[in-house]
Order: structure tokens, then sequence, then C-alpha cells
């Protein structure tokens, strides 16, 4: 197969993440938000609050894991935040972004693959800015549907508070500032246990 059919043939596989729907509720409550719009709005906040994050970033290569990070959600599925964590979940991911990837030439599968693979580790600046913006997303979302998730999983303030870390150690003000604040007031109204 040629290069732009390959290329072309994970264009149209990956719209299929258009398709897959997380816990998170959109805006107006009506709906489950899908992963392509939970990577658009993770892009958005990465244009938006990098200058508070401790470090330099290729914001560049930023947008690139924020962008494919949730593809192997095609193939291996949604695990929700707050919820039980699938004993096979890592291996079933790298599964996937094996099998995705591999629809591309094989420099591209290198790059995407590597890029996905970093994002999980979370070692580098850009894979810890990356994270910051998905966790920050995924509060966002609790905020505006009056804390959705954290009612839905009961999730404990223990929980929440470990799932900011990554906020909380390489994006500070915006934990004390904005995070902290919320949840307490969740946690006082009874929706974050």
């Amino acid at each position: 197969m040629e290069r732009i059919q390959k290329q072309m043939a994970f264009l149209f596989e990956i719209d299929k993440v258009k398709d897959i729907f997380r816990q998170s509720l959109v805006v107006n409550g009506k709906r489950e938000e899908n992963d392509a719009e939970h990577s658009w709005h993770m892009a958005l906040v990465a244009l938006t609050i990098k200058e508070y994050f401790k470090g330099e970033v290729d914001l560049e290569k930023t947008l690139k894991m924020i962008l494919i990070h949730d593809l192997v959600e095609i193939y291996a599925g949604d695990t929700p935040a707050f919820g039980e964590v699938r004993p096979d979940k890592k291996d079933e991911e790298i599964k996937a972004a094996v099998k995705l990837f591999s629809l591309l030439p094989e420099d591209q599968k290198e790059e995407f693959l590597n890029l996905w693979l970093e994002f999980e580790e979370c070692e580098s600046n850009e894979a810890k800015f990356a994270n910051v913006c998905d966790r920050y997303q995924g509060f966002m979302q609790n905020l505006t549907s009056d804390g959705h998730t954290w009612k839905k999983f009961n999730a404990p303030m223990e929980k929440v508070l470990k799932r900011a870390e990554v906020i909380k150690n390489y994006v500070p003000e915006l934990y004390e500032k904005v995070m902290l604040p919320e949840f307490l007031k969740y946690q006082e109204r009874g929706i974050i246990k």
C-alpha cells in the first residue's frame, strides 16, 4: 500500500473517536462528551494556560500528544477517571496503540506510538503539560455539570486530589486559586465524599 493510502486509512479509522463517549457531560448536560470533543477542549486549555506551567514546553509536541492520547480508546474503550480501573487496561491500550498506529507509514507509526507512550509515562515537560490539560479539562466538565462524574462515582476527596496532583505539581497557581477552592465547595455540599 502506498504512503498516502496508509495515511488515508488511518484518518478514516480515527474518525471513530467521535463515537467514543466519556462519562463527562457537555455544558448543556444533555449528553456525554465524546473523545474528539475532549481532545479539542484539551488543546484549547493548553493554548490558554501554558504561561502558568513551571518549565519550558514545546507546544507543538504537546498538542500532538493531546490529539492522539485517547485514539487508542477506539479499540480499548474508555476508562472513567473515577471508576474502577480494569486490571488489563494498560496491556489493552498498548495493543490498541500498536494496532492503530500500524495503519500509518513506518515513520509516522513510530512518531505517534512514541508520543502516545511519552504521554502515558508523563516524564517529559510536554507529557506533564498534556496530562495537566487532560486533568484540568475533566475538572472543568465537572464544574459545568454540577459535579456529574464526582456524583456518579461517589468520588472520595483522596481520589479527586490524586487526579489533580500533576496540576498541583506543575501548575500550582491554577491548582491553588481555581481547583482547590472548588474541591472544598463540592466536598462541603457532599458531592465529593
